[in-house]
Formats: structure tokens, sequence, C-alpha cells
């Protein structure tokens, strides 16, 4: 029977649920981005939201800028402000070293922020977490400002090249052109305007660089946090299998569709040509199951036979797998098969299948040069994220940063004068 796409096992469940993992933490970090305002900050101290990991902490103060905010798990952009709602502010929020910061920019943030966390203005606590955000929208321009100018003045140039291919991610990650236009004009914005975005965007990158070459971590920081801390579920590895299989795909309702349409069957004569064709196929799997395990070649067995696309033409390997990787009763069979074994004949919603396992690890610790790289990378992140929380609380206290009285939210009301 012809042979369709949603036929493979392996595409339903490993593909799809990559893609879906893909979009939901490419929202989640562009989410993480937009919203460090509502993290557990000096200045929003104990107002925590979601919990960063342990790379985000500087990803949130330094790269990537607010940009196009894909927000939810869908990946779909954030709905246009409504800047002529309410009483018309100052076109200007604040001025870091006498240069201006948009309003413009203000009201994109905040307007993507109240979306994404669904704010209700109109409940106490809706409007309680609304001033909060926007606090920490002000106080994110000020901060994205003071290292854009840092970076100025140490000479970290964006050329026109690095300019445009910025401009370029923005208008992909969008949607394209016409969806990029939509957005700019349902913000008041034009492309210039939304330059200065791209602009601290490049910015952050370069000084992060800068950053970095202040950080170090030694051998011995790595191992003393890994002798510290490798009890933690964090250094746990589960049980898992690595193994092969073969499906013969057997789906009811798809042979039933196609008995309809090629054969022209109806009521009891569709279901009992029905139940003969799926006896047919746990025939045939059958068969193949016997010959692998008496020993014919397993991933020649199954180049010539799986029906499994994404994994046919390598022999049927699924690679190396924890439990709930895959529908229960496969699950159940690799993990119970012995290694070397070729399990009984497995049936699941894709069909029937016949696994063998090639290796089986229980579960264990990391070692330690398993976990060495992540544990480096962890805590020089973490180090890169001190360094700048004291860089910009040193400039923020040096800076000349004045703020428009109608932007002047919670403890920037003392941190800096009016203008």
């Amino acid at each position: 029977m012809r042979r369709q796409a949603r036929d493979s096992f392996t595409a339903e469940t490993q593909s799809v649920a990559e893609e879906a993992r893909r979009c939901v933490e490419g929202a989640l970090r562009k989410f993480k981005q937009s919203l460090r305002v509502l993290c557990d900050t000096p200045r929003l101290r104990g107002e925590v939201f979601f919990k960063t990991t342990h790379s985000s902490a500087f990803i949130l103060y330094l790269t990537g800028a607010f940009a196009l905010l894909l927000l939810l798990a869908g990946c779909k952009a954030a709905s246009p402000s409504n800047a002529q709602s309410g009483d018309a502010l100052p076109t200007v929020v604040a001025t870091v070293n006498n240069r201006p910061i948009s309003t413009k920019l203000y009201e994109m943030y905040l307007k993507n922020g109240q979306d994404a966390l669904g704010l209700n203005p109109a409940t106490d606590e809706g409007k309680r977490k609304l001033d909060l955000l926007k606090e920490g929208v002000v106080s994110e321009l000020i901060d994205r400002a003071l290292i854009a100018q840092e970076a100025e003045r140490r000479g970290l140039n964006i050329s026109p090249e690095e300019l445009q291919q910025a401009e370029g991610r923005a208008v992909a990650e969008n949607g394209g052109d016409k969806r990029f236009e939509e957005y700019l004009a349902g913000h008041n914005l034009t492309r210039d305007e939304y330059k200065e975005v791209l602009r601290w965007e490049i910015y952050g990158g370069k000084m992060q660089q800068e950053f970095s070459k202040e950080i170090t971590v030694s051998d011995e920081d790595v191992k003393k946090y890994y002798d510290e801390h490798k009890q933690e579920a964090a250094f746990q590895l589960p049980e898992r299998v690595t193994a092969s299989h073969i499906l013969i795909n057997a789906r009811p309702n798809l042979i039933r569709q196609q008995l309809e349409s090629e054969k022209s069957l109806a009521g009891e004569a569709l279901e009992r040509a029905v139940r003969e064709e799926l006896e047919r196929r746990r025939a045939r799997a059958e068969e193949l199951r016997r010959k692998a395990a008496a020993g014919a070649d397993f991933a020649q067995l199954a180049r010539e036979n799986s029906e499994d696309p994404s994994s046919r033409e390598q022999g049927g390997t699924l690679g190396t797998f924890a439990r709930n990787s895959h529908p229960k009763a496969f699950d159940d069979a690799a993990f119970s098969t012995p290694t070397g074994a070729v399990s009984p004949l497995v049936e699941t919603d894709f069909g029937f299948h016949i696994i063998k396992v090639s290796a089986h690890e229980n579960a264990r610790a990391q070692t330690f040069e398993e976990a060495a790289p992540e544990i480096r990378h962890k805590l020089t992140a973490q180090r890169l994220a001190m360094r700048l929380r004291e860089w910009l609380t040193e400039a923020r206290r040096t800076a000349q940063i004045r703020i428009n009285e109608p932007f002047r939210f919670g403890a920037l009301k003392t941190e800096f004068p009016a203008m």
C-alpha cells in the first residue's frame, strides 16, 4: 500500500517532537530576552516570574536585542501596540549622557511584554505586574544604551555588512518583508528607527566578547564544582538503550481509507478486508522477526523491509534513547529485551515493530570528564553575568541619566533625576 509521510514512526516520535522543542525554546529564548525585567534583578528583587537557566542570565543582560519578540509557543509575532490610546506621552523616555531614548521603543517593548504575560491592568495583580514591567522596560533601555555607548567608546564599530545581516535575520524571524513591515507599522516605527534595536543587539555581542576576555575558569574551579554538585539531578544520566527497529506500517484507519478508495468497499466487507490486511502485515512482520532472531543481518533486513523512511537507510538505527522517547509499548519492549537480542513483535499505533537492542546502560552519574564541558560553560556564564552586573552598577552610577517624569516608575524615582 502507498506509504505516506505521516506513516513514519521516527518522524512522528522524534522529528516532530524536535521541531516542537525548537519552536518552544526559540520562543522562550526571545521571551526571556525581552522580559529580563521580570527576573530577579537588583531593581526587581523578589519579583521572579520564571527562573533563568544557568547560561541565560548573561544572555538576558547582553545578547539578542528584543528584536521581533516571537513570544508564544506557536511562534507568532506579538500584536502591534496602540500608541494612540490613553494620554499622549513625551517623545523621549530618558537621556543617557545627553543621548535620547525613543518612546516608540518603550511602547513596543511594553506592549510585547504585556501581551506575552497576558497582563490585565483592570485587576490589582495585573496592574502591579504591569507597573513592574514598565519600570523594567525603562531600566532595560537605559542598560542597553549604556552598553552601546561603551562599545562605541572602545572603538567596537558596526560595519554596514553587520547591520544588514542583523536586519535580514529580523525580517526572516518575523516571516518575511511583508510581515516585518506590518510589525513596524503597527508600532509606528520606520526601518531606520528599528535599526537602533539592531545596533543594541550587535553592540551587546561585541561587549560580550570584550568581557569574555576578562573571565577565566580554571580546571580546579571545574573539579571543585563537580565534587560539590555531582549528586544533583543535573549530573544524573537516565537508563538508556541503543536499539534499531524494523517497522511494518499497520494503521487501521489508513488501510480503511485506501481500501474504500481503491476497491470501493463499504460496511462489513470493508471491515473484513481491513482485518485481513492487518493479519497479512502481522504475518509479514512475524516472519521478519523470526529471520532476525535466527541471526540474519538486522541492518540489511531493515534496509530492505522497514517502512520507517527516516531510519530505514541507516539499517533501522534509532540511536541511544531514554524511556518516554517512543510509545510506551515500544519503550517497554526495548528496555526489557537483553542486549544483543531481538524483541517479540511489538504493536503500536504505527504498526508492527521488531526491535534489536545493541546496548543497555543503567542509570548513573556523569563522570567528571563527561560533565566538565558543561560545568565550564556554566561557570563562565555566571562570571560573565556577575562582571556585567558590576559594570552596569558602576555605569548607571557615573553616567548622566535623566528620566522624563511619566517614565519614573518604582525605584527609578530615586535612582535618577527627572529631565
